[in-house]
């Protein structure tokens, strides 16, 4: 163990985390050390003994600082972001960065990155040292003010630290990494200069061209806002129109601050002109010869200034078409268009012959067709509207102007046409003379106004015949067009479908303003394909043998019957053989594709399969195509035989007086059908008597009989053994014989073994 700032730590803890570390990118040594949240954890920045002098964080190459150099009044405070990168200049999460306040030094850490929750978390020791790590996220350092603007985003493998000094000087910090193995690279250095220095900097303006506009920037102590006389402040216009400095008659100036800590310059244009001046501002603090302190920049700025000229300009609007002895208005919208006013505004519009004055608002001076508005000043991005009330005394096209006057020669000019027409209505419908019954109706009305007005308030309201409605179960439909421009058309789309195959004719009215009406109208035969399956096949067939079905698909329909497929889904378990017409087994199933079948069509095909186990199948068979369907279903009773094999010998033909013969009896089912009660039966011939017996049932020996109780079942491709000893008596050829029965057998088995006696 050692012992660090009065907590111990455990050494073989501290290098299993360091070993852990080694070779992880993502990882630093410190995050496997002091897991547990809680107190802060003081831990060293290297391992222990052993890991001094090794590259024990081979992927840390480089450290940065950001800002190298600044200004800051006293009093405030300053971040420092570090980042660790690799030597791809990727930057690394989790690496310890450590602060130092160098002596001699103004200022003190305040605060020190102590994101994480383990124990080892970033800490500040002292105000001249502290421990942070690298972050393993993006997010936002928020100075907890309402401005966005001051808050400082950090992103993966960076840290930061904040400083700050009460009194003037400057600040030497050293940002150390002990995870970069090149000493000459694991460190950085930053200064920040501190000066009892407070500025303010003189807003934007706006004024009208040909004027002057004064700038004054003030400089004061940041601790207590006393003003500072005799700074300099260097001013330069750096784009816009060509302007100057009253106090150098040139684009840039430089002034001292007053006893009051103000600097002011007039800036006045050369040539009156619209357009922004950029003015850029520096403060300097003068030079000391005093007390040898040089001068120093302490802060360079912006401010803008916009001159603007007055503006005028005029807009016209009329509608596009008007009837003949109908009121319509021009709208006529007068503007001051800049941030000055104009002033002695007039307006005149002479309307053209045809088109006849009715009233105004606000009132015109009215000479003939000429009327005349007199506005006087318009403020600063003001506008005044006036409308025109007219009407139209003949058909034509009219185009009418309006103009605008101001003072300093300002004027503008604008026109609308209107075109004084007269309406009509007519209506187009289409459909589909012939759709199947799945297809949809789409039914396309067209209402057109081929006169020279507006058709208002068009309707078209189209009654669905009986057996048709529409694709969202309306048997009637109503749209509201509005108005018709002149020419204007409008289309209106209609899905639709029919219930039932016939014949169907549609007709759509249409009616608008002055007693306008059309009519159209269009048939639709809706045809249908009906497919009707059949499926044939054997009631009975025996396990092994083929089991044919043959198929029928016809279309009843009055039309084709498109993209017919017949499949025909196999019963589990069985084995396809064959099929007519090309049919292609894949997955359990046969498939046809029977292309069109008209209407009265018809297709046969087959296929056979096989079953390799009793039971009763149901084989399906469905057909499909476009709009269709059927299906169809067959059962099959499979059944099997049972056939067999009763085999007996001897083991040591021949045998002496007294000597034993073993009868092995094997019985095998050969067939495809199991065999019930199956009964082995033994006589023993007069020349041996009975000694013993076995097999899977029990036995009964009486006399020269043995017969083996029932076996209730003996199933196909199944064998069962029995054994009977026998003891020869007298000399002689005897004949041992079984017989075999079973609830399947039509007649006996029987099987004899011959064995000589000596």
């Amino acid at each position: 163990m050692i012992h660090k700032r009065g907590h111990w730590i455990v050494l073989g803890y501290v290098l299993l985390g360091a070993a852990a570390g080694v070779g992880c990118r993502e990882h630093y040594p410190h995050s496997c050390v002091w897991p547990a949240t809680g107190d802060v954890i003081y831990t060293h920045p290297k391992p222990p003994e052993g890991g001094y002098h090794t590259d024990w964080d081979p992927y840390a190459a480089t450290i940065e600082l950001e800002p190298v150099e600044d200004i800051n009044p006293v009093g405030t405070q300053h971040v420092l972001v570090a980042t660790v990168r690799d030597k791809e200049g990727k930057p690394l999460p989790n690496r310890r960065v450590e602060w130092i306040i160098a002596d001699p030094s103004v200022g003190d850490i305040i605060e020190v990155d102590e994101s994480g929750f383990r124990a080892s978390r970033g800490y500040k020791q002292g105000n001249d040292f502290a421990v942070s790590h690298t972050n393993n996220n993006d997010h936002v350092l928020n100075r907890g003010n309402a401005d966005p603007n001051d808050d400082i985003c950090l992103t993966e493998g960076q840290t930061w630290c904040t400083i700050t000094s009460p009194v003037e000087g400057t600040t030497h910090i050293i940002a150390y990494a002990p995870g970069i193995y090149d000493w000459d690279k694991h460190k950085v250095f930053a200064k920040k200069h501190w000066y009892d220095v407070a500025w303010e900097w003189p807003p934007p303006g706006v004024n009208p061209t040909g004027t002057s506009h004064t700038f004054t920037t003030k400089v004061m102590k940041y601790s207590d806002g006393a003003p500072l006389p005799d700074y300099i402040v260097n001013y330069e216009i750096t784009s816009g129109p060509e302007g100057m400095f009253d106090a150098s008659n040139a684009s840039t100036a430089s002034v001292t601050t007053d006893n009051h800590g103000l600097a002011t310059v007039v800036l006045t244009q050369v040539t009156p002109a619209a357009g922004t001046n950029d003015i850029q501002i520096d403060i300097t603090r003068p030079e000391d010869k005093e007390c040898c302190k040089p001068g120093v920049h302490i802060a360079t700025g912006q401010t803008q200034k916009t001159w603007i000229a007055p503006g005028i300009a005029i807009e016209k609007s009329a509608p596009a078409t008007a009837i003949v002895g109908e009121e319509f208005s021009y709208q006529i919208r007068v503007s001051s268009t800049a941030e000055v006013p104009a002033e002695d505004v007039v307006v005149t519009d002479v309307l053209p012959d045809g088109i006849e004055y009715v009233s105004s608002q606000p009132g015109a001076e009215v000479s003939g067709q000429s009327l005349t508005w007199r506005l006087g000043t318009m403020g600063a991005n003001t506008s005044s509207d006036i409308s025109v009330r007219v009407r139209g005394l003949r058909t034509g096209r009219f185009t009418n102007c309006a103009e605008v006057r101001a003072a300093q020669g300002l004027s503008d000019r604008a026109c609308a046409d209107t075109v004084i027409t007269a309406p009509e209505l007519i209506l187009e419908k289409r459909c589909p003379s012939e759709v199947v019954i799945c297809d949809p109706i789409p039914y396309t009305i067209v209402v057109r106004n081929p006169g020279d007005a507006p058709a208002t308030n068009v309707q078209v309201v189209d009654d669905l015949p009986s057996g048709i409605q529409t694709t969202d179960g309306r048997q009637s439909v109503t749209v509201n067009i509005g108005t018709l421009d002149p020419g204007q058309a409008k289309q209106i789309e209609i899905n639709a479908k029919a219930n039932n195959p016939g014949s169907f004719t549609n007709t759509a009215r249409a009616s608008a303003d002055r007693g306008l009406s059309a009519e159209a109208s269009c048939a639709t035969i809706v045809r249908q394909p009906v497919l009707v399956i059949t499926k044939t096949g054997p009631d009975v067939r025996y396990i092994g043998r083929p089991v044919e079905y043959q198929i029928t698909v016809t279309n009843q329909g009055d039309t084709d019957a498109r993209n017919t497929n017949l499949v025909d889904t196999l019963p589990s378990g069985a084995t396809f053989v064959e099929a007519s017409d090309n049919g292609q087994f894949a997955n359990g199933k046969v498939t046809w594709s029977l292309g069109t079948l008209a209407p009265n069509g018809s297709r046969t095909v087959s296929l056979a399969i096989r079953m390799s186990k009793p039971g009763q199948i149901r084989n399906a068979a469905a057909v499909q195509a476009y709009c269709t369907e059927a299906a169809a279903d067959i059962v099959t009773q499979i059944k099997g035989i049972p056939a067999i094999l009763l085999e007996v010998i001897d083991l040591k033909d021949p045998i002496e007086v007294d000597g034993q013969e073993t009868y092995v009896i094997t019985v095998v089912n050969q067939g495809s059908a199991e065999l019930t009660n199956v009964v082995i039966a033994c006589t023993i011939p007069e020349e041996q008597e009975f000694v013993s017996a076995e097999g899977p049932a029990s036995h009964e020996a009486r006399g020269k009989a043995v017969n083996f109780a029932p076996l209730p079942s003996l199933g196909p491709k199944a064998k069962v053994v029995y054994r009977v000893i026998t003891k020869g008596v007298e000399t002689g050829d005897s004949r041992f014989r079984v017989t075999l029965t079973g609830d399947q057998m039509r007649s006996r088995v029987e099987e004899t073994e011959s064995t000589n006696i000596y």
